[in-house]
Formats: structure tokens, sequence, C-alpha cells
């Protein structure tokens, strides 16, 4: 077996390790995770993203305080926008509403119901499924993707 056998069976090998522990889901074969440790009433080593500090973080100035509030109030918005899309999705309201900007933890529902996600899977069953299958095959980026998941995330897969 020469160099270029070798490394593209490790290849492989590490690419099949990577897709089983995310089929194998979150943080699998792990003890339960009971969640952050509350500090008083509050987390307050967790960001406004969800992510995890050592430290304490500063207490939030009023700008900031004011910032989460109209967040809030946007996202409630949002998700009555959501729950009423016959009405609004061809309204000025929501027009308006994307130019101010559509809050992060929206916006995956949001892409879903503009690009119509749900018709174009009834429209192509097991599609989804086949494709997925194929990208896992082929992709030549699997590590680096794991390397931006684990990067990005509380708990990184497999940890």
């Amino acid at each position: 077996m020469d160099v270029v056998e070798v490394v593209g069976s490790w290849w492989a090998q590490e690419r099949e390790d990577i897709i089983m522990k995310y089929e194998k889901g979150h943080r699998a074969g792990l003890p339960e995770d009971k969640g952050p440790k509350p500090f008083g009433s509050y987390n307050n080593n967790i960001d406004h993203f969800g992510m995890q500090h050592e430290t304490e973080l500063p207490p939030l100035t009023a700008r900031e305080v004011k910032q989460i509030r109209r967040e809030i109030s946007r996202k409630s918005k949002w998700v009555k926008m959501l729950g009423e899309w016959d009405t609004y999705k061809n309204s000025r309201k929501l027009i308006d509403r994307a130019y101010q900007g559509i809050p992060m933890n929206i916006r995956g529902p949001m892409w879903s119901v503009l690009l119509n996600i749900e018709e174009i899977k009834l429209k192509n069953p097991g599609r989804y499924q086949i494709m997925k299958e194929k990208g896992k095959r082929s992709s030549e980026h699997i590590q680096q993707m794991d390397l931006d998941a684990a990067g990005t995330t509380l708990h990184p897969p497999g940890v």
C-alpha cells in the first residue's frame, strides 16, 4: 500500500467518523447535559448568542437593555406575521419589517416560509434524503465544516 492509498484510506475513515458523530446527535453517548449553572436568578456568563463564557459578563448598558426590549418586541411581531402568513405574504408591512431586519431566531423559519419549503418537500418526496446522502459522501470540506460547527456551538459535537 503506497502513501496515496494510506492517506485516502485515512481520509475515508475520518469522513465516516465525522458523519457518524452528527448522525448520532448532539453529545451522543455523554451524560445528559443539565445546562449551565445559574448565578442568582439569571445566568450572567451567557451572551446574547447563547455562548457561555468562563468569566462573568459585565452588566448590560442602558442601550443594550433598550436593544433587547426592541428585539423582543420585533420578535413577537414576526411570530404573529408567520402565524398569519397568508395575510402578510405580499404586504407592504412584510417589506418594511424585512428592511428593519429579521431577528436572528426568526430567520430560519422565515427562510422556510419565503422559499416555500413545505410545498417543495411535498412535490419532491425523498429528494432531500437523497441529496443529503450524496453530500455526505462527496463533500471535500466535511472536516472544515465540522471544525466550524464546533467553534460556533456552546457544546461542540462529540465533546
